[in-house]
């Protein structure tokens, strides 16, 4: 017998730093993306009369990524539930890096015209593929080897290098642009944060090297080859029978309203971070705004969500998972109006403030208290693929399109941002309603709960 859930250690350093520090280097690279879309590619790849349009044409390749963040948690997610967790986190990390090194290559489209738009796209939909399964993994493999009073925590982990990621990107990115002239980043500047991933590629690869599968995970393993060796031998199924015994299609059969939940829980998380983190920027430019101010407060808020996340994490381990959320959703859309005039501002410490009242503390606390709360829905046999599949269904519906939308609204209402604080209000409402309905998950024991499951089936 494995070590219940209850008594194993809190702290593990080497899960830790696998699963943290190997969401920074995927998450760097997928980050990257979102700024030079609004700095670079509307302007090399995309090039036409407005300069806002050339923005969401821009925008909409970087949300070509998040269609093929489902695709990439279905995959990943069937792959991670049969074979393992270990093995899926090592090649989501090597696809990512494989992509974002590949952009840095990528001739503009006044060297190769219309091919330049493509393969950016391409490259940016293979870097959506890869992170549909990164950080499901990572958020797996931290509940999955966590106690039950710790799950809160320790799964909000891997947050934090999706923060780190993107503290790093933007100041690689930042650095490259206030150091350089114009030209010379436009020229080749830009192309240095890219070429770096390959570096950083092959650390995360090195420190992903010794991790073991979760106890849990190899039980129910040992359980499922138990139940293969004792019935006959079968024939080879056919391609409908093996989509049927899918972990994808028993996600859906067996817990749809727990997918439905995850799709939806996660919109002010989602589009929060997307609008606040990155639209910003494109907002301050169109308005012929410093995006200085901006720029830096990001890197200034990713450093304090290093902290606030797994704060939040915390909290919802005593409070419970909905609570947390729930205010977290409040507190954005309460704070989206007012965000835009401190921007409007150009006062460095105001800017600042803005977003670490939307990012550090509202969204924080609904990205630190909604991993737990997904992977609690779910037993083992399907949690890597029910909540890579719901969750990067929701990413997509509310984060990678959020920019489009709103530069689109932006256009629309006549670069007024009523619109697009419309939409924030929508996202917040419809985390709000859909965590208010759903259960408690804190202490729910899911060891407990799979061998029930067993049993009825």
């Amino acid at each position: 017998m494995g070590t219940p859930g209850r008594q194993r250690s809190a702290f593990q350093p080497r899960v830790i730093a696998a699963g943290v520090l190997g969401t920074t280097v995927e998450w760097y690279d997928f980050a990257l993306y979102a700024t030079a879309a609004s700095l670079v590619f509307n302007k090399l790849y995309f090039p036409g009369g407005d300069p806002l349009v050339g923005t969401i044409a821009a925008f909409g390749t970087f949300a070509i990524g998040f269609l093929g963040r489902p695709l990439g948690g279905a995959y990943f997610g069937e792959l991670g539930d049969r074979k393992g967790r270990k093995h899926v986190l090592v090649l989501t990390l090597l696809l990512m890096g494989i992509a974002t090194t590949g952009i840095g290559l990528l001739p503009t489209y006044e060297a190769i015209g219309f091919a330049a738009p493509f393969l950016l796209t391409l490259l940016r939909f293979v870097q959506g593929f890869a992170a549909g399964g990164e950080k499901t993994g990572a958020l797996v493999l931290m509940f999955e080897t966590a106690p039950t009073r710790s799950r809160g925590l320790l799964a909000s982990l891997p947050a934090i290098g999706t923060g780190a990621g993107s503290l790093f990107s933007t100041g690689a990115m930042a650095l490259a642009s206030t150091t350089l002239s114009e030209q010379a980043f436009l020229d080749w500047g830009w192309r240095v944060p890219f070429l770096f991933s390959a570096v950083l590629t092959l650390f995360g690869l090195w420190v992903r090297r010794s991790l073991e599968e979760p106890e849990e995970f190899r039980r129910e393993l040992r359980r499922q080859a138990a139940e293969r060796g004792a019935g006959p031998e079968s024939p080879r199924p056919s391609w409908r029978e093996r989509l049927a015994q899918s972990r994808f299609v028993e996600s859906w059969r067996k817990y749809p309203k727990e997918m439905i939940i995850v799709i939806c829980a996660g919109a002010a998380e989602n589009c929060g971070y997307y609008v606040f983190g990155t639209f910003s920027v494109a907002y301050a430019e169109d308005a012929g705004l410093s995006t200085g101010p901006v720029l830096t407060g990001v890197m200034f808020v990713s450093a304090v969500k290093l902290v606030s996340v797994p704060l939040f994490g915390a909290l919802s381990d005593r409070w419970g998972r909905r609570p947390v959320s729930i205010l977290g959703a409040a507190v954005m859309a309460i704070a989206c109006y007012p965000f835009f005039l401190m921007v409007d501002t150009e006062i460095a410490w105001l800017v600042w403030l803005a977003l670490l009242i939307t990012l550090g503390i509202g969204q924080s606390a609904v990205l630190g208290s909604q991993p737990a709360f997904f992977a609690e829905l779910f037993t083992t046999k399907v949690r890597f693929t029910a909540v890579g599949v719901a969750n990067n269904i929701g990413t997509v519906l509310t984060g990678g399109l959020a920019p489009v939308v709103a530069s689109a609204l932006l256009l629309w209402f006549d670069h007024n941002i009523i619109g697009v604080v419309i939409f924030l209000l929508a996202t917040c409402a419809i985390t709000v309603v859909t965590v208010a309905v759903a259960r408690e998950t804190r202490e729910t024991d899911v060891l407990a709960r799979s061998s029930a499951e067993r049993a009825i089936n």
